[in-house]
């Protein structure tokens, strides 16, 4: 289970790399819940899945010939259950090549009837 997770993860990251929001949104959970605190300029957001997917489609959008980019680091990854996979990761986000920002970052994917999805995030401004 743990690989098929793994691949799963894998394949989100390259989608949400390649910038087609609608495929990115199809990879997040309709019970998703995300708290975001790396933000610069506003304070810190909680998202459900509905709020997160319209944030994708406005924020993706915005990205259009920009070339965003999310470099991940994974720091832990483990199976929580048999069908929910745990990761810690330093996200390291790019625009037209250069680096904006960095996050400190836990996801929880987990298997659903439908397929892998991103269940929880939870993400924090990180300095290196």
């Amino acid at each position: 289970m743990e690989k098929e997770a793994i691949k799963a993860v894998e394949e989100y990251r390259s989608i949400l790399n390649e910038g087609e929001v609608e495929e990115v949104n199809k990879w997040i959970s309709d019970d998703f819940i995300g708290y975001f605190g790396y933000y610069n300029y506003r304070d810190y957001e909680v998202y459900n899945g509905e709020s997160y997917k319209e944030s994708n489609i406005e924020t993706l959008n915005s990205y259009k010939g920009k070339n965003p980019y999310w470099e991940y680091q994974d720091l832990t990854r483990n199976l929580r259950s048999e069908n929910e996979m745990i990761l810690s990761s330093i996200i390291d986000f790019y625009i037209s090549g250069e680096k904006v920002a960095t996050a400190l970052a836990m996801e929880i994917f987990k298997k659903e009837r439908d397929g892998w999805k991103l269940y929880r995030q939870h993400m924090e401004r990180y300095s290196q």
